[in-house]
């Protein structure tokens, strides 16, 4: 992660087989460089895996401060979509997007992985923050092998369902909400998947009251930094 980061936008969704190859282009050579160019942004990142049959493509947006993505500039670029983003809008697939707050951090500052495991994360109803525990559990996860950064986020759902004209050309496809995620960085997609099951088990033994609901592993595929 950004040594600057405070706040994400984490961003899951599938395509179009017919749309994948415009789509890929448009995200690299346009929409990415928009959003980093507005500020409070810190970089981008995409990252694929064809072979998940539910969602291929994970990207993530770093912000200096969760309120980046309720700015007046971000929302402007989402209120005026150029249009190669009303072309692609339609190609999108099962789409799952949230903005959280970086609630807990372990690895090196400014270091990034060419693999991720995602979890996506549900709280139950005894859930509170607990900066500690949390702490304890990324500190945990990030002493395997094969891990170079681990951070959790806690979503927002007020800055994330905020109606915007982008999100209406997407009103195709279905939108999921999520309450938290771990975004687990690595070096190696074969060892990352050999510690899968040890890293759940971690999660249910930690006492968060965050409860993981889908883990899925992806390779980098585009990188921006602001």
């Amino acid at each position: 992660m950004h040594k600057n980061s405070k706040a994400f936008l984490a961003i899951w969704h599938d395509l179009l087989d017919d749309g994948k190859r415009d789509w890929e282009k448009w995200h690299t050579y346009e929409h990415m460089p928009e959003r980093v160019r507005i500020p409070g942004f810190l970089g981008g990142r995409r990252y694929m895996n064809h072979d998940d049959p539910e969602q291929c493509c994970f990207t993530i947006y770093e912000g200096n401060e969760l309120s980046v993505f309720k700015s007046a500039p971000y929302l402007e670029r989402l209120n005026n979509p150029t249009p190669w983003t009303k072309k692609n809008a339609a190609t999108f697939k099962n789409f799952t997007r949230g903005a959280c707050k970086r609630a807990s951090f372990y690895g090196p500052q400014n270091g990034f992985g060419g693999v991720v495991m995602t979890i996506r994360l549900l709280r139950d109803d005894d859930f509170s923050e607990n900066s500690k525990q949390l702490d304890q559990l990324t500190t945990n996860i990030n002493a395997m092998d094969g891990i170079i950064t681990t951070t959790l986020g806690l979503c927002d759902t007020q800055i994330t369902s905020t109606e915007t004209t982008e999100r209406k050309l997407r009103k195709g496809t279905t939108e999921v909400s999520f309450d938290g995620v771990l975004i687990i960085e690595g070096y190696d997609k074969m060892v990352l998947e050999e510690q899968a099951e040890k890293i759940l088990r971690v999660i249910s033994s930690a006492d968060i009251h965050l409860d993981p609901v889908q883990n899925q592993i992806y390779s980098l595929s585009n990188m921006l930094i602001a």
